[in-house]
């Protein structure tokens, strides 16, 4: 496994560390090959590995989160699905599923 040390988006200079799996580094790798060809164009000096097209600024998770609740018709308390709560869920089941 390797380990990616990544900064926060707050401004209190908290990093993250993340374990990657090899699969999970090989898939990596791909998104950053790619990136540059004719197919997907992400400007060679925009620094984030999930980053938009056309821009230097970061994908936001959750507007993107936003916007897809937004689509979705039928929701009953669509101001409950939000990025907090999604993590603070997967670490509930996680701690259910895993002993």
């Amino acid at each position: 496994m390797d380990m990616l040390e990544v900064r926060g988006k707050s401004k209190k200079n908290v990093t993250a560390c993340i374990l990657l799996t090899p699969d999970v580094k090989s898939a990596i790798n791909v998104l950053v090959e790619t990136r540059s060809s004719s197919l997907v164009s992400v400007p060679r000096d925009n620094p984030y590995l999930f980053s938009r097209l056309n821009a230097l600024t970061p994908l936001s998770g959750s507007r993107a989160m936003h916007e897809l609740v937004r689509e979705c018709p039928g929701l009953q308390r669509p101001e409950r699905i939000t990025t907090t709560l999604l993590r603070k869920y997967i670490a509930t089941v996680s701690q259910v599923i895993i002993p």
